[in-house]
């Protein structure tokens, strides 16, 4: 009995140490990004919010007000099931969302679009990895709490391709960007606009 108590014991040692060693955040801090997508993580870093390394962190920033929830449905949009991230944004952020689905659903006439992806810390991003290989080797805007995806070929609850809607999408995020309010990217592996909200 002692044996199997100590084994036990051992193994849960194991995978808590695995746990933790699923990254190296200095190593993270080295790797060296694309320079389209440098630019996301220098307005990432203007928010004062460190790298968001795990539950604890993101919850220290929820109590202390920095990061605040954002609710599954809004005016012109509502968030997908997230499996590997949390929907909790910055303020400025938050707002950003509500402005831009808002606009997208008055110039297309009441449509909603779908959040893919929102705030993921870096033992999410580990989870992500083992599932898409595609995810992020280095550190993600999404580690900050200031972007999240928006796809392009969900709109009004259908996964379909949606030309019409997906080119409204595109000008009003043209416009946010060119405004100064965002950075993004179309990303055609993950059929979504990634959005990175700017301090």
């Amino acid at each position: 009995m002692k044996k199997i108590f100590l084994m036990l014991m051992l193994t849960g040692s194991a995978q808590v140490i695995m746990a933790q060693k699923c990254y190296n955040l200095d190593e993270l801090l080295r790797t060296k990004v694309h320079p389209v997508y440098e630019k996301h993580l220098q307005a990432s870093r203007k928010f004062n919010i460190k790298v968001l390394k795990d539950t604890k962190t993101l919850t220290k920033y929820k109590q202390n007000g920095k990061l605040s929830p954002v609710k599954s449905l809004g005016k012109g949009y509502r968030i997908q099931n997230l499996s590997h991230s949390k929907p909790v944004l910055v303020h400025e952020a938050k707002n950003t969302l509500k402005e831009i689905a808002k606009k997208f659903s008055a110039k297309s006439k009441g449509s909603t679009l779908t959040l893919t992806s929102m705030t993921r810390t870096l033992e999410d991003q580990c989870r992500l990895r083992k599932v898409n290989p595609n995810a992020s080797v280095g550190l993600s805007s999404h580690n900050y709490g200031n972007s999240f995806d928006i796809s392009y070929v969900r709109f009004n609850d259908r996964l379909a391709v949606n030309s019409r809607l997906d080119k409204i999408l595109e000008n009003v995020l043209k416009e946010f960007e060119k405004s100064g309010k965002i950075y993004f990217i179309k990303e055609k592996q993950q059929n979504c606009y990634h959005i990175t909200v700017r301090a």
